[in-house]
């Protein structure tokens, strides 16, 4: 007879995996809804791990399905989650029975008395995302108002220092509005890399160069906003290069280059 607790795995993984390919979603993206590292997950479809039951529920409520549904097949009704001291309880429960139990256990699961304690990451494995890009420069910026902090994930570069939503259109269509931005401080700008500046006050996501005068320029790649060219004069205390911003490759050099 197989051993009951990799069974149960197995069926969840194979519910899981299911749910994914109906979605067309990749680990990463539950890693990210989990807050989870990617390996993780991939112990959950791999049926080497079970989520915690706070985590089956909210998969459950993405996926629009039951407890049950992800937790058991259709042939029988759910298994149970985890071999716990609860495990005799469980076979003696009818199917109603199994999923009151699993309702109540997802109620207590989200109640802060009965969680157990998050163990919090190093903030060697953490990054700050500002939530208000304006925070950035400010004097004393609030956690929780103006940044929260978010695991290094995957595709995090290893040296970003910071990371922020895109805050508008203008170099559309290779970085969106509101797609999540990497920083580093230290990387030196190259010509018509992008970067993140602040300018009489206002935070810009530009690509840069400068011209043979010293002026630096900043380029639009929004074709409704290449012919704005913005030129600072160097040593200009209005213009602070705040870092490079991580791209998928080189942008194109602007057309509008003069």
């Amino acid at each position: 007879m197989s051993d009951p607790i990799l069974y149960d795995r197995r069926i969840f993984a194979e519910n899981l995996l299911r749910l994914m390919r109906e979605r067309q979603e990749r680990q990463i993206d539950l890693a990210r809804l989990l807050n989870v590292s990617k390996s993780t997950v991939s112990s959950y479809c791999s049926a080497q791990q079970l989520p915690r039951m706070d985590k089956i529920e909210q998969l459950a409520l993405h996926y629009g399905v039951s407890r049950a549904a992800l937790l058991g097949d259709e042939a029988g009704p759910a298994p149970a989650p985890e071999e716990s001291p609860l495990s005799g309880l469980w076979k003696v429960l009818n199917p109603a029975g199994q999923e009151e139990l699993l309702r109540y256990g997802g109620y207590l699961s989200r109640q802060e008395p009965y969680r157990q304690p998050t163990a919090e990451l190093p903030r060697s494995q953490q990054l700050r995302q500002w939530l208000r890009p304006a925070a950035l420069c400010a004097a004393s910026p609030r956690e929780g108002e103006d940044y929260v902090w978010i695991p290094r994930t995957e595709d995090c570069p290893r040296d970003a220092a910071f990371c922020l939503s895109m805050p508008d259109d203008s170099m559309e269509p290779y970085l969106p509005m509101g797609s999540l931005l990497y920083v580093s401080r230290d990387l030196p700008l190259r010509d018509y890399d992008v970067g993140l500046f602040l300018v009489d006050g206002q935070l810009l996501v530009r690509q840069w160069c400068p011209d043979y005068s010293g002026e630096q320029r900043l380029f639009a790649s929004n074709p409704l906003l290449r012919a704005q060219i913005l030129r600072c004069p160097e040593g200009d205390l209005r213009f602070c290069c705040l870092g490079r911003v991580h791209t998928r490759g080189r942008l194109p050099r602007p057309e509008a280059d003069f």
